[in-house]
């Protein structure tokens, strides 16, 4: 994947010019090592310092050139001297249009995603919008106030229904990393109809004839009262009784904690499969001796299994965030395929990374809808390939108020996912539901208008149906939905951030089995399964938030709501 960096080179001597920023080194006098910035990629880099892809290619033995990293040091072949720095102070303005992406619009002006960030305030460059006013470096207007052109040696090819990059490639007689590297894209498998993408090393003389353009689709009819499922459907009833399990890192309680599950009646444990764990000691070296031990206790008692798979191993990512997409998507897919084969019919859903809507779950990066749907495609096309009948589940969001660069709130999210097509890649939509401190029946309108009870629609259980509307405006009503994590909190020490919205052990009893009645009076049938929160990691003390959340005790010996959950009828 093309690391989204930042362009900037210089040379670092004792007498450095006074423009000069971090980026570049002087190696000898007849080369320049060039410090990847965030925000680069090769084709950006090679035109700073007036040389070929090929050259830095060849110089720095790059397997793959659409993977560079922030902090990798690349030779600069035939280039003495650093960049001549940009201009100062000089601007012109851009009207953004549709298919635009920042990293085109700083090809074709020739300067950095990082400029037009700094010269724009912009705090997402992943987010722009046909009509909006760019400043872009240089004096004066393009020739045509309208389009700006594009170099002598592109063109612009507008993408259409039925297309890839590789069939973009041999129509231009260029190559699919050519023009992944000349438009930044994060996945080349991911592109989308109307996209803009400069095509490298061609020119408007070599633009081909267009193909005729499909009849356009019909503007899309309100939903109807019984729709058709547009796509798989997992036919879970509705509720299907679950819980969030524990059992990887307490193997001499997880026969234990497998056997509370099914006690109280439940027939689904979400367990996290850690990426980082089976393949931890390098791509294809994978150990699933834990995997295998966890599978087994939970078939052994006839609980179907929920993987959340994340947390990726450290070669898949080269900035070290603790929790991240890696740098390859393939390189996610590849595991899971190896997953879903592995436990083909033994693992029964997959739930495609954790809230990632917030950036601490997305590489400590500002979140992107669009990236996490290029992610999910890819899992789910290499899940499908292992194992047919596995059902595919979005990760569940974070209910939260909060706006970039640290999070982007749930509904605002899944929205941004289904306009970067989502809907052709999963089964079911996870959400997640913590009913805060109002109980399960309260409704998304008066947890907004009842200051006690937080102020914000997310403050509540039945949040769910904010989400549900999302897929019933994008004509998906006929999928199902799962609840990958929800319960209450008794967390009521002092100091603690939970503790506003505290309930005692009976009142979160309570809860919990009125939540599932709801779901089952109100929600059918596009509710399926639900996960409570949990049963305790083994591990957890009365310091950790997640110890109050829990059902059990790190003892195995029960609370209140394990009881009132194995007593509710099912």
């Amino acid at each position: 994947m093309v690391v989204l960096c930042t362009v900037i080179a210089l040379l670092v001597s004792a007498s450095a010019p006074a423009w000069a920023a971090p980026g570049s080194e002087r190696q000898s006098t007849s080369a320049i090592v060039h410090v990847v910035q965030w925000g680069e990629n090769l084709s950006l880099i090679a035109m700073r310092y007036g040389v070929t892809t090929s050259a830095i290619v060849q110089a720095n033995g790059i397997a793959n050139p659409n993977f560079i990293y922030a902090g990798q040091r690349l030779t600069i072949p035939g280039s003495s001297a650093p960049p001549a720095p940009p201009p100062s102070g000089d601007s012109t303005s851009y009207v953004v249009r549709a298919g635009d992406t920042l990293s085109a619009i700083a090809y074709r002006f020739g300067t950095t995603v990082n400029t037009l960030v700094s010269m724009n305030g912009l705090v997402n460059p992943n987010l722009i919008y046909a009509g909006q006013v760019l400043k872009v470096p240089g004096q004066g207007e393009p020739d045509d106030p309208t389009d700006p052109g594009e170099p002598d040696d592109t063109c612009v090819y507008v993408v259409q229904r039925g297309d890839n990059l590789t069939k973009i490639a041999v129509k231009y007689g260029t190559s699919v990393w050519a023009i992944a590297i000349a438009n930044n894209l994060a996945n080349p498998s991911f592109i989308w109809v109307g996209q803009r993408l400069v095509i490298p090393g061609c020119s408007s003389s070599d633009t081909p004839a267009p193909e005729p353009s499909p009849e356009p689709d019909p503007p899309p009819a309100d939903p109807p009262t019984d729709p058709v499922p547009p796509g798989p459907v997992a036919g879970m009833n509705t509720p299907e009784y679950g819980v969030h399990t524990f059992l990887w890192w307490s193997g001499e309680y997880r026969a234990r904690d497998a056997q509370l599950a099914k006690d109280a009646g439940l027939t689904w444990a979400k367990e996290l499969f850690p990426w980082r764990s089976i393949e931890g000691a390098g791509k294809g070296i994978f150990d699933w001796s834990v995997a295998d031990d966890v599978v087994q206790k939970l078939n052994e008692r006839g609980l179907k299994i929920i993987a959340r798979v994340d947390f990726q191993p450290n070669w898949a990512r080269a900035d070290g965030a603790n929790n991240g997409p890696p740098d390859n998507y393939r390189d996610y897919g590849d595991f899971l395929f190896a997953l879903a084969n592995r436990y083909k019919g033994r693992i029964q859903a997959y739930e495609i990374w954790n809230e990632p809507n917030l950036a601490r779950e997305w590489g400590e990066r500002p979140p992107n809808a669009a990236e996490y749907v290029a992610l999910l495609r890819v899992a789910y096309q290499r899940i499908k390939e292992a194992d047919p009948n596995a059902v595919v589940m979005t990760a569940g969001l974070a209910p939260t108020g909060t706006g970039l660069p640290h999070a982007i709130p749930d509904v605002q999210y899944l929205r941004e996912m289904y306009q970067a097509g989502a809907k052709s890649y999963f089964d079911v939509l996870g959400v997640h539901a913590p009913g805060y401190k109002a109980a399960p029946e309260t409704s998304p309108d008066e947890a907004q208008s009842n200051r006690d009870l937080g102020g914000q629609r997310f403050f509540c259980f039945r949040h769910v149906e904010d989400l549900r509307q999302v897929m019933v405006e994008n004509g998906d009503a006929g999928r199902q939905m799962a609840v990958l994590e929800f319960g209450w909190t008794s967390d009521s020490r002092p100091g603690s951030p939970y503790s506003w919205h505290a309930v005692t052990e009976e009142t979160k009893a309570d809860y919990i089995v009125r939540a599932y009645q709801w779901a089952r009076d109100h929600w059918s049938p596009w509710m399926g399964a639900m996960t409570v929160l949990s049963i305790a990691n083994p591990a957890w003390t009365e310091a950790e938030e997640q110890y109050w959340w829990s059902i059990t005790n790190p003892d195995g010996s029960v609370r209140p709501a394990y009881e009132a959950l194995k007593g509710a009828p099912k």
